[in-house]
């Protein structure tokens, strides 16, 4: 700690997260968004993303009136300014708040001839239609310029999706192995290191739903049984030999944090494998020469032999 700021980024992120725990229990009707973009898997149940939401300006006065019926109150849960309450509309055709929308709308409505004045003459009346014609021509043109920058926005924004997509893909792969190395690793006693990681993991613990991914490893993929979470996993515990009871302590505090965690999370599963998992450096092998590419020796006629050839010339 230096003054009241936490220098502990976990600690700090841990706080964080509890804060935000905290206001959403003591205000039910809190809105939760999120400021910043990232996967619909990871989002808290219920969050609200960019495109659900307009986050409105705060007023002088708090206990003003709302602009609108639909301005609630709202708490950021990810991204930007995480843990700040903010107002915001949900709703996409507020009139308040849809100004600028119907102005671009109405900036964006095709010309429209001018009408003809009262002694139009032949000649005036096709220069009138003449410059209708060519503001129409540099509307359409504008229109199709629009609508290929939408086109590729979209297919870059497409594009940016799905290399993210498969990067997170390959990350989960890769925290799925490290979990079941962990557990595959599991030491048959922990060291007083090994307790305070485990403890550590235990005050991070999702009380609400700690067994449902355990009973369902325990489970084989059976959704039809009879049991509860707490059965299946009683049972599993009554089946585990004595030298594995270490590693189902481990998968007991661990398999709710497999996935990638909130920006807001620590990585527990990362700090886990340091302790009960580090990877081993790998072993540079050593270079071995390959005496079949070994240079064929240059073998010599023997002198005699050589003065014999000079004499038959």
């Amino acid at each position: 700690m230096q003054g009241d700021q936490c220098l502990d980024a976990p600690c700090f992120q841990a706080k964080l997260a509890a804060h935000i725990d905290r206001e959403i229990a003591a205000r039910p009707e809190l809105v939760q968004i999120e400021t910043a973009w990232h996967s619909p898997k990871e989002q808290r149940p219920g969050a609200l993303n960019r495109n659900q939401y307009r986050e409105l300006a705060e007023p002088d006065n708090p206990d003003a009136e709302p602009l609108c019926p639909s301005a609630k109150a709202a708490i950021i849960v990810f991204g930007k300014h995480v843990g700040r309450t903010v107002t915001v509309c949900l709703d996409d055709e507020c009139p308040v708040h849809t100004n600028n929308i119907a102005e671009q709308e109405e900036v964006d409505q095709p010309p429209v001839m001018a009408p003809a004045a009262d002694e139009e003459t032949e000649e005036e009346a096709m220069q009138r239609k003449a410059e209708h014609e060519q503001r129409m021509a540099e509307y359409q043109a504008e229109q199709e310029r629009k609508e290929a920058e939408r086109k590729a926005e979209f297919e870059r924004q497409q594009k940016e999706y799905e290399v993210e997509e498969a990067r997170r893909e390959k990350l989960r792969k890769a925290r799925k192995t490290t979990f079941e190395r962990i557990l595959t690793e599991a030491p048959t006693s922990f060291s007083s290191v090994q307790i305070r990681v485990f403890l550590r993991l235990l005050v991070h613990i999702n009380a609400f739903d700690l067994l449902e991914e355990v009973a369902a490893h325990f489970a084989n993929g059976d959704e039809n049984t009879q049991q509860s979470d707490d059965e299946i996993v009683l049972g599993a515990l009554e089946g585990t030999a004595d030298k594995k009871l270490t590693s189902f302590a481990l998968r007991l505090v661990l398999s709710d944090h497999v996935d990638i965690p909130h920006e807001s999370q620590p990585d527990l599963l990362t700090e886990a494998e340091q302790v009960f998992a580090p990877k081993k450096p790998k072993a540079v092998k050593a270079a071995v020469k390959d005496s079949s590419k070994q240079k064929p020796a240059i073998v010599r006629a023997s002198s005699k032999k050589e003065a014999a050839r000079k004499k038959a010339a």
